[in-house]
């Protein structure tokens, strides 16, 4: 039950728009489930276009606009920089891209708390750059600052020394650290230098409904299923290698990306392609039926924060066959299925052919999903934090 009714403001990295409808849309699903119980939300969104970037002459610039969207205030603004990222390691010149960032911020923060006040507490979801923001934010105003870190790439080396350095201020100053799993938290303590330790685990959420509990398809020949886009990280090589010896099998792929012709290649090379089908890109409306139609969920990644496909299968019932690639190694337990190591062809094979010929308790796996992934049950979690630093 809820008892307090609290104003949060949620600072997220990405957020959906008109031009990318798509973009943090778990973001946004999460400060609805905050809205729909009564609690006040806002949403501030700043957009970068940076140079040089596919979007810097393109991307729409706006001014600051505030909207009502599902009893949520979404302040959206988007920015052209003119510091140039091959300058960057130059310091006043990167010093002053952060700065234009934080000024935005600043100015939308004004517009918004001129309309709905000051907020009990931010939370910032991602740390580029949500976390600067809203450390800049809650600095001024004197309001504590949470922050969720999710995304991978420090993990992947994405990022440099300077934004790496920004970054760890940012969270090293926060009233509190979460993480979508430990794994996250056990990297950026060797990449940040801040302890696992400090982070709570708090993992990314599901609405069930949306993926409802169904009994196991009796398909004629046994169906595996994976859906992630089509690019190098999500292992697909490895999954149509190891595939090649698992006979008496079908396999879907869901999802588009840039591998593609090189993938369906490899099935012709590998003499699987009659048994392989790419069903291209699915709108996560229509995601639940791709895991109602298979009889187990294959996920070979090299790595993930979270893996929220994960939990959409077992929510549906489906047994899962993941790498022990980060997010997982906290999400599949015994009952729901199996984790081999990343890039491992005999492993991921010899778990498959046995998946094969398993029983498994599927209810069980729904169980864990409502136990561990409701909007109810991360939503409960994080009031809990708040308390404590309100």
């Amino acid at each position: 039950m809820e008892l307090t009714e609290r104003h949060i403001l949620f600072i997220p990295s990405w957020y959906p728009s008109s031009d990318a409808p798509l973009l943090g849309t778990f973001f946004k699903e999460q400060a609805e489930m905050f809205a729909e119980v009564g609690h006040k939300v806002g949403v501030l969104h700043a957009r970068f276009h940076d140079l040089p970037s596919a979007t810097w002459l393109k991307g729409p610039i706006e001014p600051i606009t505030i909207t009502g969207e599902n009893n949520i205030t979404v302040v959206r603004a988007s920015k052209r920089l003119f510091q140039p990222g091959p300058f960057h390691r130059i310091p006043p010149i990167y010093r002053s891209a952060v700065r234009a960032r934080e000024k935005l911020a600043l100015k939308m923060y004004d517009a918004y708390k001129e309309i709905n006040g000051p907020p009990d507490i931010i939370h910032a979801k991602c740390t580029m750059w949500g976390a600067i923001l809203a450390k800049a934010i809650a600095e001024r105003e004197k309001i504590p600052y949470v922050v969720t870190v999710s995304a991978s790439i420090f993990a992947r080396g994405i990022v440099g020394p300077r934004e790496r350095k920004t970054a760890a201020f940012a969270l090293k100053s926060a009233n509190r650290l979460l993480s979508v799993s430990s794994t996250l938290a056990n990297d950026l303590e060797r990449i940040l230098s801040i302890h696992a330790s400090e982070f709570t685990t708090v993992p990314n959420m599901i609405d069930p409904e949306k993926f409802p509990f169904t009994p196991l398809p009796k398909n004629e020949i046994f169906t595996f299923g994976y859906m992630a886009n089509l690019v190098e990280d999500k292992g697909h090589t490895t999954l149509l290698q190891a595939f090649k010896e698992v006979p008496n099998s079908k396999l879907l792929l869901a999802g588009g990306g840039p591998l593609r012709k090189q993938l369906e290649q490899l099935t012709t090379t590998h003499r699987i392609n009659d048994r392989v089908e790419f069903v291209g890109a699915i709108p996560r409306e229509k995601a639940c039926g791709f895991f109602q139609d298979i009889d187990a969920f294959v996920h070979p990644s090299r790595y993930e924060t979270f893996g929220i496909v994960l939990v959409e299968a077992l929510s549906t019932g489906r047994p899962v066959i993941a790498t022990r690639c980060g997010g997982p190694n906290d999400i599949i337990r015994s009952e729901d299925g199996t984790l081999v190591d990343v890039d491992d062809v005999d492993g991921l094979t010899e778990a498959m052919r046995n998946m094969i010929s398993m029983d498994w308790d599927t209810q069980s796996m729904r169980d864990g999903v409502e136990a561990r992934y409701t909007k109810a049950a991360i939503r409960g979690q994080l009031l809990d934090i708040y308390d404590t630093i309100l």
